[in-house]
């Protein structure tokens, strides 16, 4: 997978090596790791120490953790074409109190605008000084699926739509990248949830997003303090 990863020409492969840089600071790439459990003929299901969660068997995953001023948890989901990507961070109590206070985040909801800020200054710096940030109205039958979702879990969430129109360029073409962003904080310790890739790969994998997120099951008894 890693030299697939980074031999294709699509520049989002940079954009996905970039969303996990910028959700953890300081961490180079996590390890990559292969799942042979079967939920049926068509998924997969990745098992760690306090998490559960499903993915198509055509996708590829990655995961690893950082234990800097607490620990940080990540889960990267990548679709089969590499042009979407569904990225999970769990923090710990003391890694969430480390990044609210660097980021000076004077509440939860301004998380998911920290992060689309910094994709978004990525994007003009290292791919197309000329992408314009649009925050976009949320679908209606996502935004409902993701209510859902949280009220199931008894999770207050904060999410951000975007669309990054003209966000590279490939054969003369201009791409837009489209993304959501999702972040709760459960017991004092901070989930993001970021689903972010290639606009029409997006769109097209929406369904997939939603029975991977309805998927995650959190053992709250040893997600680390």
């Amino acid at each position: 997978m890693i030299s697939r990863l980074f031999g294709m020409r699509l520049p989002l492969a940079i954009f996905i090596l970039t969303i996990l840089s910028f959700t953890i600071t300081g961490t180079t790439i996590i390890h990559l790791t292969l799942i042979n459990n079967m939920t049926d003929e068509n998924w997969l299901c990745l098992k760690t120490e306090f998490i559960k969660i499903n993915f198509p068997k055509t996708w590829y995953v990655e995961k690893g953790s950082i234990d800097r001023n607490g620990k940080i948890f990540m889960i990267s989901l990548f679709s089969e074409d590499f042009k979407a990507i569904v990225h999970f961070a769990f923090y710990s109590e003391m890694a969430t109190q480390n990044f609210i206070k660097s980021n000076n985040i004077t509440h939860i909801s301004l998380i998911p605008n920290l992060d689309v800020q910094e994709i978004y200054n990525w994007t003009r710096s290292q791919r197309n000084a000329n992408a314009t940030l649009h925050i976009v109205e949320i679908r209606f039958d996502l935004l409902e699926f993701i209510e859902n979702w949280a009220k199931y879990h008894g999770y207050e969430i904060h999410c951000l739509v975007i669309n990054i129109e003209n966000a590279f360029v490939m054969d003369n073409i201009l791409y837009n990248t489209k993304g959501l962003f999702i972040s709760s904080i459960v017991n004092q310790r901070l989930i993001k949830i970021i689903f972010y890739g290639e606009e029409n790969s997006w769109n097209k994998n929406q369904e997939n997003f939603k029975k991977i997120l309805n998927s995650l099951e959190i053992s709250m008894s040893v997600w680390p303090v």
